[in-house]
């Protein structure tokens, strides 16, 4: 698999703070960035500005997709199945990387922890295929998984001086100081010394009745008196991942006639 400088690259986060996990390969590619929601939670507190510091400082690129929806309203939409404004997110996207001569993208992982990451995902490859005969190749970033991940991809291992850089900004991100202590407590601080870019595979729906990791916690809060209701998987978001993965292969039919 090639090096990350034989690229110009875009990433593409479901939520402010992501792109600490690829800190270096911010440094390395400078790409241009996009992040689907500011990050607010229940709390409303966005955290876009403490990525805008981040992204600066590393000589990223803000795209116009940054903090587009609120987490409530990108789980209102989920909520009522309503793939439309994440097919015109989509769309936005798959319009700046042929504007900016995009050649790979890197996005979130759908590991079935948070709904918003997998959409997320989904929106990345729809944008992807969406640019037809120029797609770029699409790469993904484990964020609850270990950092060194399994498959094909592009490994970054940082040096004493960059992995120092990379603990420091983690360190001034204290929004999410409480996420990064226990991601430290479950690999072990020296696995995020490897920067994972695996390459992505188109993506596949479970099954309606495969229940993620969300759902189940969203069940207990219910239970708990923390929710009223819970955002589903096959109810839900499957639909709309369905939406995506539809408007993009659609595209890639139409190039293949032609």
């Amino acid at each position: 698999m090639s090096d990350v400088s034989s690229h110009k690259w875009a990433l593409v986060v479901a939520h402010p703070g992501h792109e600490l996990r690829a800190f270096h390969f911010l440094e390395r590619t400078r790409p241009l960035v996009s992040v689907l929601t500011d990050g607010s939670g229940s709390q409303g507190n966005s955290r876009l500005s403490d990525t805008t510091c981040l992204l600066d400082g590393t000589g990223a690129t803000r795209d116009g997709v940054y903090g587009c929806f609120t987490d409530p309203q990108a789980y209102a939409h989920l909520m009522a199945r309503d793939g439309t404004p994440f097919v015109e997110a989509a769309r936005q996207l798959s319009n700046s990387f042929g504007n900016h001569g995009i050649t790979a993208v890197l996005t979130d992982a759908a590991e079935g922890y948070n709904p918003v990451h997998d959409l997320c995902r989904g929106i990345a490859e729809a944008s992807v295929n969406l640019c037809g005969a120029r797609a770029p190749l699409l790469f993904e970033l484990d964020l609850v998984g270990h950092p060194d991940g399994k498959g094909p991809g592009i490994r970054l291992t940082l040096d004493d001086r960059a992995f120092a850089r990379k603990l420091d900004a983690v360190r001034r991100y204290t929004a999410l100081t409480t996420e990064a202590t226990a991601a430290f407590d479950r690999h072990g601080t020296e696995a995020f010394r490897t920067e994972f870019l695996r390459r992505s595979t188109p993506g596949v729906l479970h099954p309606a009745e495969h229940m993620p990791h969300y759902e189940r916690i969203g069940d207990q809060r219910v239970r708990q008196g923390r929710y009223r209701s819970v955002l589903r998987y096959g109810e839900h978001v499957r639909p709309v991942l369905a939406t995506l993965l539809a408007v993009g292969s659609h595209t890639l039919a139409v190039n293949t006639l032609h």
